[in-house]
């Protein structure tokens, strides 16, 4: 945040959609974002950005609001943790994973995290109870914001809450009628809860993959203001239902996320 600070104009999302509307040659402005809902987002971000007077969205996945909150990612990357193989059948398909160090570990995870990520909701739920050999699901609700945690972050000046649907599905997976059903029962939940209206959105997992044209067409036909995607190119006005973000991850660092913002790394990517 210090580095964005002293280097980048940061607005709000509002802003930065006006920004775009309305830009002029040099200008360059950023913008924070973060997904899911997680609990750190009260008790580490929001102490940071008052700080530094950031202004920055949350996306809430509402489902993730609720007492009892199951998370395949959370738990798959568990029971990778301590095991040291896997060996499994799903859909008439064996599956066996070496996993005796960390590098196989991780590889296990991301290539099950695609198996994982062409389901639908019931279907991810029924592979995780194959893979654990259990039907009884861990809670993840205490990492998450509850209801009232959301309440006090909407009152803060920094803060806007956006919608990041209530299943958190891959929505390139699900039917139009199914689409518009997760995303609208997202932000009634929502629009009810903080009694304003939800503006903005973030595609689930938000890749080539996860969303594309039919995707944004729906959440423009949703009368949201903006949408947003982990996909990186150069932001536009036209497309403010594809928006670009960059990732910024546990390895990241001030040579990474200024390149990214140059455009250099999605140039070089290009050709690797």
């Amino acid at each position: 945040i210090k580095f964005l600070k002293n280097n980048y104009t940061l607005v709000s999302m509002d802003d930065f959609i006006e920004k775009l509307k309305n830009r002029k040659k040099n200008e360059f402005y950023v913008t924070v974002t973060f997904d899911d809902g997680y609990k750190d987002n009260l008790d580490y971000a929001l102490p940071v950005l008052k700080k530094n007077n950031i202004p920055a969205t949350l996306y809430i996945t509402t489902r993730f609001l609720e007492k009892y909150v199951w998370l395949w990612w959370y738990e798959l990357k568990e029971i990778i943790n301590v095991n040291k193989s896997l060996n499994f059948e799903y859909k008439n398909k064996k599956h066996f994973y070496s996993m005796h160090n960390k590098k196989q570990k991780n590889k296990t995870f991301y290539i099950l995290r695609k198996l994982f990520l062409n389901q639908s909701i019931n279907e991810q739920l029924n592979l995780l109870e194959i893979i654990s050999q259990s039907k009884e699901r861990k809670n993840y609700s205490k990492i998450f914001l509850n209801a009232n945690d959301l309440k006090f972050l909407n009152k803060e000046p920094l803060i806007s809450i956006g919608s990041h649907t209530h299943n958190h599905p891959n929505l390139k997976n699900l039917k139009k009628e199914e689409k518009i059903f997760d995303i609208e029962k997202a932000n009634q939940i929502l629009e009810k809860l903080l009694n304003k209206k939800i503006k903005h959105f973030a595609y689930p997992y938000g890749g080539k993959n996860e969303a594309s044209k039919n995707e944004y067409e729906v959440a423009q036909n949703l009368k949201l203001n903006s949408a947003v995607t982990t996909r990186t190119y150069p932001a536009n006005y036209k497309r403010l239902f594809s928006l670009p973000r960059i990732y910024v991850g546990k390895n990241a660092n001030e040579k990474v996320i200024r390149s990214h913002l140059t455009g250099f790394y999605n140039f070089i990517s290009k050709f690797i």
